[in-house]
């Protein structure tokens, strides 16, 4: 199947919206000047970094200092009640969760994030992609059903 089909095939059973078939649609005529080959071997969304790891648990203070004492990892930011801790370029997010022990979702940081045109991308190779209604973030599952997050390469929570 070409990607064509796999874009119409999305937008005929729902998966993609008429905007993000334009999208992908635009971007194959952007590319038309690589060769079929390349375009066939180049992924759909370069991965550039683990972004972060976000992790449900009792209680982020608690996490924190365990983090922190540990292995010294500083408060990076927070969000609402969550904890982000800096690690190298990426962080670990600490944050109140349904069932805790257990990573909620595993982030990968991409080059020119835009979230219409990365869940498009997404859809386009018949991965069901999820945007959040109260933020420009999308996610998807893998094969193993492991959450996973896409977001800028310099996102810092």
């Amino acid at each position: 199947m070409t990607t064509i089909d796999t874009l119409v095939t999305a937008f005929e059973t729902g998966r993609l919206s008429r905007r993000q078939l334009v999208q992908g649609l635009a971007a194959l005529v952007a590319a038309g000047g690589a060769s079929a080959t390349a375009a066939a071997q180049a992924p759909a969304i370069p991965a550039l970094s683990l972004n972060h790891v976000s992790l449900a648990v009792n209680d982020p203070e608690t996490s924190k200092q365990f983090f922190q004492k540990t292995f010294g990892m500083p408060v990076a930011s927070t969000q609402g009640t969550g904890i982000n801790l800096a690690l190298g370029t990426s962080f670990l997010g600490l944050y109140k969760m349904p069932n805790p022990g257990r990573v909620d979702h595993v982030c990968l940081g991409v080059a020119n994030y835009e979230v219409n045109a990365m869940a498009a991308k997404l859809e386009a190779q018949g991965i069901k992609a999820t945007i959040r209604k109260d933020k420009p973030e999308v996610y998807f599952t893998d094969p193993d059903g492991i959450r996973f997050q896409l977001e800028d390469k310099d996102y810092r929570g």
